[in-house]
C-alpha cells in the first residue's frame, strides 16, 4: 500500500510531472511513507533535513518567530503539494516550524539519492526546477495582489485557493477561524464579521470546524485574484 501511495504522490507532483516512468520508479523503490497524527511536528528551525517531502494526505501548517517573538503563521500546505526542496539542495536548515493539520501522510524522498539523480541527468533537473518555477510564480502573484486588496477581497481569494488546493468537491474548507487570520494577519473578529456578511450574501455556509462554498462564481468575482489558482 505504501509504495503505491508513494508512486500516485510522485507521479503526480508537479515536481516530477516529466519524468520518465523508470525515473519515477527510481524514486518509489527508496521512498517512504510517514503517517503523522493531528498536531505533530514535523520539523523546526535549525534542523537539518535530508529528504523532499510529497503531501499525500492531509495538510501542513507553516510558521516563523519574528524578531519580537511572536508566531506567524504564513503557510498552508495540502495534498499534491511539496515541501523542503530549497532547504535540501542548498544544505542549509529549515527556518520555519512546520506542523500537520489533521492525520497527514508523507511521502519522504531521500535527498542524497535525489539529488545525484539530477547531478546525473541535467534533463531530470531541468524539468523538476520547472515545477518549481511555476510555484515561485504563483507565489510571487498571490502576495502581490494582496499586498493592496481589502479584507474581504483577500479573504475570498485565500478560501478559493484553499478550495482549489484540497479538492473538496463538495466545496468543504476544514478551516478554523483562527488560522484564517493567522494567514490574513488580522484579527478572528474581522475574519467573522466579513465571513457572516459573505453568508448573508449566500456565498457560503459556516459551520463548526469548516466552511461550504455556496456560490463559486460570486466568491471569484469578490476575491483578488479572477480564477483560484492551485496554492504555491
Amino acid at each position: 500500500m505504501n509504495s503505491t501511495l508513494a508512486r500516485v504522490a510522485i507521479s503526480q507532483s508537479e515536481l516530477f510531472r516529466e519524468w520518465s516512468e523508470a525515473d519515477i520508479a527510481r524514486l518509489v523503490e527508496v521512498s517512504d511513507v510517514l503517517r503523522l497524527e493531528s498536531g505533530a511536528l514535523l520539523h523546526g528551525p535549525g534542523e537539518i533535513v535530508p529528504f523532499l517531502y510529497l503531501i499525500a494526505s492531509g495538510s501542513l501548517r507553516m510558521s516563523l518567530r519574528t524578531a519580537s517573538n511572536r508566531e506567524f503563521a504564513f503557510r498552508l500546505r495540502f495534498a499534491g503539494d511539496f515541501l523542503g526542496l530549497g532547504p535540501l539542495l542548498s544544505g542549509e536548515a529549515f527556518v520555519y516550524t512546520t506542523v500537520c493539520r489533521g492525520q497527514t501522510h508523507l511521502v519522504r524522498i531521500p535527498g542524497p539519492f535525489l539529488k545525484n539523480m539530477l547531478v546525473r541527468n541535467g534533463r531530470l533537473a531541468v524539468a523538476m526546477f520547472a515545477g518549481f518555477n511555476r510555484r515561485h510564480r504563483n507565489m510571487i502573484a498571490l502576495y502581490a495582489d494582496a499586498s493592496t486588496g481589502s479584507l474581504r477581497a483577500r479573504l475570498a481569494s485565500l478560501l478559493g485557493l484553499i478550495a482549489a488546493a484540497s479538492g473538496h468537491a463538495a466545496n468543504e474548507i476544514e478551516i478554523l477561524q483562527d488560522e484564517l487570520a493567522e494567514l490574513l494577519a488580522t484579527r478572528r473578529q474581522a475574519v467573522n464579521r466579513e465571513l457572516r456578511a459573505l453568508e448573508k450574501l449566500g456565498v457560503l455556509a459556516l459551520e463548526y470546524g469548516r466552511i461550504v462554498i455556496a456560490d463559486k462564481t460570486a466568491l471569484q468575482e469578490l476575491a483578488i485574484l479572477p480564477t483560484p489558482a492551485p496554492l504555491p
